[in-house]
């Protein structure tokens, strides 16, 4: 719904199901930092194919493309039967087989997927380039919402949350209420002299440094949605 409004949307995704797979645009293929595919999602099976790793009848193009880097597949092993090198003696062991990722990646980096790749990034860097003076907009971070709506939405957040948490809620106004009944029995009937004052103002810094460390509390909602924001 979001991708028919205009909007782009990136997945970081492993393994999906053909049903979400389907649904894919373009399609980026990461083993151990390198690129082994990037381009149309729909040419990606094609595109195995020109380089020699069939999948098989109804089996997961998702599923298909990680066997294929793991090594895991039925073409990769018939890969493997007939370039199979010299025992040597030694034994390694890895989820991702670092040979098949470095010959995928250099296949990739032959194909004609990567030079168009290449190309638009290029026009890309000569269009930044060209541009001799940047306004100071562009380094400016924008909204799509202003401050009032933000500020609107996360208030609402916030209400909701307390309203499904009332015991926090009900702590706090029972402690707010004791502390005001303590301070108000220790300066209960001050006079109006000199001691007075030293006593209004010995009060009023009690309240202000009470009210100080009550508001730490509010430090609890950005831990508790850290990881929503992040």
């Amino acid at each position: 719904r979001l991708s028919r409004r205009g909007r782009t949307i990136i997945f970081s995704i492993h393994q999906p199901r053909y049903s979400i797979f389907k649904l894919f645009d373009s399609l980026t293929l990461l083993a151990l930092g390198k690129v082994l595919y990037h381009g149309p999602a729909k040419q990606a099976l094609e595109y195995f194919r020109s380089i020699g790793y069939e999948c098989e009848p109804f089996n997961n193009p998702a599923d298909f493309f990680l066997d294929v880097i793991n090594g895991d597949s039925t073409a990769v092993a018939a890969s493997k039967e007939e370039h199979r090198p010299v025992d040597t003696g030694k034994v390694t062991e890895d989820n991702t087989d670092s040979n098949v990722v470095d010959v995928l990646h250099q296949k990739y980096l032959n194909s004609s997927l990567y030079q168009s790749t290449k190309e638009a990034l290029g026009k890309v860097e000569l269009g930044q380039g060209s541009k001799q003076r940047v306004s100071k907009q562009g380094h400016e971070i924008t909204y799509a919402n202003g401050f009032l709506t933000q500020l609107y939405w996360v208030s609402k957040r916030s209400l909701k949350n307390l309203i499904r948490n009332p015991q926090a809620s009900v702590a706090q106004i029972a402690v707010t209420i004791i502390l005001a009944l303590v301070v108000g029995a220790i300066f209960f009937g001050v006079k109006l002299d000199r001691s007075g004052i030293q006593n209004r103002v010995g009060s009023l810094f009690f309240v202000t440094t009470n009210q100080c460390f009550s508001s730490v509390s509010a430090i609890e909602l950005f831990i508790r949605d850290k990881k929503l924001f992040v």
